[in-house]
């Protein structure tokens, strides 16, 4: 008995609840329902905006290698003493004064989208403020790493500044330029090829026959920079070597200027 007297209690809430209901609906004009629907629909397009925020960022980050995702811009504590003494900057392409106070190694790779960061927003200031006035030197090390692509990119260097070493930062310059993101389908040997081309003092059908004559030795040149990056504590691009500190990431230009000036007083 105590069942069907809660079963009915509670069909009369339910009815007396439809009542007001439809009360409060029946005393709403027009134009106030029309303003209702419009703060709902407002209500629901922004949570929906910010749903897809949410997974393109995320897309986004997964779509990248770990070691950059985790950060272009974080710069973990070093782990491993470096010092660029011990790098191995011989026959290596590079720009500045070749007995430049301060050497930077800077391992890359011309797929990376950190080292495009880099090369367009802190490179351009780190040349004018130090390479051309004879105070820096960037070596430049191979740490092809993000597919075939990556790998093709590192013969077509090599090749070039065996070449025309006197063209190579141009080279260098217009590869990342052109750079259409990680494995966007620029940056087959062709591409590099027509690319070369139009930029002056380079032979690109001699760069083309290197590239296949010297494959193997320019592969090994790639396979030991990378080892020797790793060594370093290099596990991703961009990464660097500045007296006895290493940068890990597209950092800041105040990071690099710190370390350099601060070289530069010793």
């Amino acid at each position: 008995m105590s069942v069907k007297k809660e079963k009915g209690s509670i069909t009369k809430v339910n009815m007396t609840a439809r009542s007001t209901i439809i009360a409060l609906f029946s005393k709403i004009t027009v134009p106030q329902a029309l303003v209702l629907l419009l703060i709902i629909a407002s209500f629901l397009i922004g949570v929906l905006y910010t749903k897809i925020q949410y997974l393109e960022k995320n897309s986004a980050l997964e779509a990248l290698p770990s070691d950059q995702a985790a950060g272009g811009q974080q710069q973990p504590a070093p782990q491993i003493k470096v010092n660029i003494k011990d790098v191995d900057i011989k026959n290596e392409p590079y720009i500045g004064d070749q007995n430049a106070s301060v050497v930077m190694a800077y391992w890359l790779d011309f797929q990376c989208p950190f080292c495009q960061r880099f090369e367009t927003e802190t490179m351009p200031s780190l040349v004018e403020k130090y390479v051309n006035t004879g105070k820096l030197k960037i070596v430049f090390k191979d740490f092809q790493f993000l597919g075939e692509d990556s790998t093709t990119a590192g013969l077509a260097a090599n090749a070039v500044w065996e070449l025309a070493p006197q063209s190579y930062s141009t080279w260098h310059k217009a590869m990342y330029e052109k750079q259409d993101g990680e494995n966007g389908g620029w940056g087959k040997k062709e591409d590099i090829i027509i690319l070369t081309r139009t930029i002056s003092g380079i032979n690109a059908d001699q760069v083309s026959a290197l590239m296949d004559q010297k494959r193997e030795a320019y592969q090994n040149e790639l396979d030991g920079d990378n080892q020797e990056g790793t060594k370093f504590g290099i596990s991703g691009t961009p990464g660097f070597v500045i007296g006895e500190q290493s940068i890990i990431g597209a950092q800041p230009l105040s990071t690099f200027t710190q370390i350099i000036d601060a070289l530069l007083e010793k």
